[in-house]
C-alpha cells in the first residue's frame, strides 16, 4: 500500500509545479488600455436620398434621374481607463470615435445640369460602463458590459454643381447634437500576465443622437483591445 505521507508529498510537488506555470491573473486596481475595431451604422439609403431629393426640390431643382451608395461600416477605437474591484466586477471609463457613416449620390437635374452630394455622420463621446465578469479558468473569462454614451452626432455635407457652363462647389455645411444614450455588450478576455489583459468583444450603442436634430442611430462595433493593470 503507498504511503500517505509519500502520496501527499508528490501532491504538493505537483500543485506547486502547477502553480509556478500559470499566469498570474490580471491584479485589482487602476488599468489603461485602447481598442481598434470595425464599426456598422444601421441606416436606410433611403432616408439619405429622400433628403437629398427634398433639398434640391426646396431651392427649386428638380432631380430627373440619380445613383447613390451608402457606406455603413467604418474603423473606430478608444482609449480605456478603468478600476478593477475585483476579477468579477470593474468600472470603466473610455473616449471613444465610432467612425462615421458615408452618402455619395449622383443626381442629373433639369437643364442637363449634374449633381454630386457627400454627407458625413460622425459619432464619438465619453463612456462610461459598469464590466461584470464570469471567470472560465485561471487565464480565461467572459464579461458583460452596460453603461452610457456622452455622444456628439455630426452631419457634415457639400453638394457640387456641374454643367456645360461650369463648375460650381457649394459651402459645407454641417449640424450636431449631444445626447445621453445607452451601451451594452460582451466580450472573451484572456489574461496572460498578471498585469496584460487582451479583449474581444462586442457592443451596441442605441439610438446614438437626437432625434429631433440629427436623428438617432444604432451602431455596432466589434473590438479587439488590450489593457495594463498597475
Amino acid at each position: 500500500m503507498l504511503r500517505r505521507k509519500g502520496i501527499c508529498c508528490v501532491a504538493l510537488a505537483a500543485v506547486i509545479g502547477t502553480s509556478a506555470a500559470t499566469p498570474a491573473l490580471a491584479g485589482d486596481g487602476l488599468y489603461v488600455g485602447a481598442t481598434v475595431g470595425s464599426s456598422i451604422f444601421h441606416a436606410d439609403k433611403s432616408d439619405f436620398d429622400n433628403a437629398v431629393l427634398d433639398a434640391f426640390h426646396e431651392t427649386g431643382l428638380a432631380v430627373i434621374s440619380g445613383s447613390s451608395s451608402l457606406d455603413k461600416s467604418s474603423v473606430n477605437f478608444s482609449g480605456v481607463i478603468g478600476y478593477q474591484f475585483m476579477r468579477e466586477l470593474a468600472l470603466e471609463a473610455s473616449y471613444t470615435d465610432l467612425g462615421k457613416l458615408r452618402y455619395h449620390a449622383n443626381d442629373v437635374l433639369a437643364n442637363r445640369v449634374n449633381a454630386s452630394t457627400e454627407l458625413d455622420a460622425k459619432a464619438k463621446g465619453p463612456t462610461l460602463a459598469v464590466i461584470g465578469a464570469l471567470p472560465l479558468s485561471q487565464e480565461w473569462e467572459i464579461y458583460a458590459r452596460l453603461g452610457i454614451i456622452v455622444s456628439k452626432v455630426t452631419l457634415e455635407a457639400q453638394a457640387t454643381l456641374s454643367s456645360s457652363a461650369g463648375t460650381a462647389t457649394g459651402a459645407p455645411s454641417s449640424q450636431s447634437s449631444n445626447s445621453v444614450d445607452a451601451l451594452a455588450g460582451v466580450g472573451l478576455a484572456w489574461n496572460p500576465t498578471k498585469h496584460v489583459k487582451l479583449r474581444a468583444e462586442y457592443i451596441r450603442y442605441g439610438k446614438v443622437g437626437d432625434k429631433d436634430t440629427t436623428g438617432e442611430i444604432n451602431i455596432d462595433t466589434f473590438n479587439a483591445g488590450l489593457t495594463y493593470s498597475f
